[in-house]
């Protein structure tokens, strides 16, 4: 279907009634790909026929389903996983217990995070929280699932980080699923909850993913998004966005640019803000 501007504005705030459901203020480009998507898969031919489906809860699963964007593979720009391996890890705040990522579609990012701290011996350290809004997404990303059709490229991928081809070492095929082993993800708990409506209840986050998030929303949304997420961050803790994203001139001068090719951001601690200051 193609969707005009007043149809995507009635159909958020129809959608907006739900907590877990507000795209209202996700960008207009975004909403107009991903309704005309969700309306294919789903086969609805009216959009009046959408607003009498909505009140089915089933159908409302289908919808958060179908909104996530499928647009990853394992160990996704090698070079950035090689910075976060060698000049991140081991400069992590002491107190962190906890790596975000707050937005999730699929678990390739949260596994490839996963098998990296295995690989330097700091998976009891850290537990990794993944948040989608998606009960169906959240079951698969407990599962171990992998999607098999990015096998080679996730191979590819891990191969020029690694410069080795132990990948399948860490992966099983079954059912057509490419499935991460379950001692591998030990430290993924997955839950289901909506970004940016429901946040973690735990401290001492010092890592956040949030790459190529924010480039589906508009200048309100992000603000708000990103204010939040510093705010969840903990002290001397790390902020990692999309190379084609783009901090909010707003939160300049409350992060520090660690790495601008790879847009990473470390809040200051205490004693950096206070000389920062003074």
């Amino acid at each position: 279907m193609n969707f005009g501007i007043k149809d995507i504005k009635e159909i958020t705030t129809s959608m907006s009634a739900y907590s877990d459901m507000d795209y209202s203020n996700y960008a207009l480009s975004f909403l107009k790909r991903r309704l005309s998507y969700l309306f294919a898969q789903l086969n609805i031919r009216k959009i009046e026929s959408f607003y009498e489906m909505l009140e089915n809860s089933d159908f409302r699963e289908q919808i958060l389903y179908h909104m996530c964007v499928d647009a990853t593979e394992m160990f996704r720009d090698p070079p950035f996983w090689r910075t976060l391996r060698d000049k991140i890890f081991e400069n992590l705040p002491k107190k962190a217990e906890h790596i975000w990522l707050p937005v999730a579609a699929s678990g390739e990012e949260a596994f490839s995070l996963a098998i990296l701290l295995h690989e330097n011996n700091l998976t009891q350290k850290y537990n990794i929280i993944v948040s989608t809004p998606s009960c169906g997404r959240c079951e698969n990303i407990h599962n171990g699932k992998i999607n098999s059709r990015h096998d080679a490229i996730n191979q590819s991928n891990y191969k020029r980080l690694e410069d080795k081809n132990s990948y399948n070492k860490y992966i099983f095929n079954e059912n057509g699923f490419s499935i991460l082993d379950q001692k591998y993800r030990q430290n993924i708990e997955c839950r289901q909850q909506a970004f940016p409506f429901v946040l973690p209840s735990e401290d001492n986050i010092g890592l956040i993913l949030f790459r190529n998030i924010s480039i589906y929303y508009n200048p309100k949304l992000s603000q708000q998004a990103f204010q939040l997420l510093i705010d969840k961050l903990m002290p001397g803790g790390f902020l990692v966005i999309g190379t084609k994203e783009q901090l909010p001139e707003i939160f300049r001068e409350e992060l520090i640019e660690i790495d601008p090719s790879e847009k990473i951001y470390k809040k200051p601690d205490f004693k950096q803000k206070y000389h920062a200051e003074y």
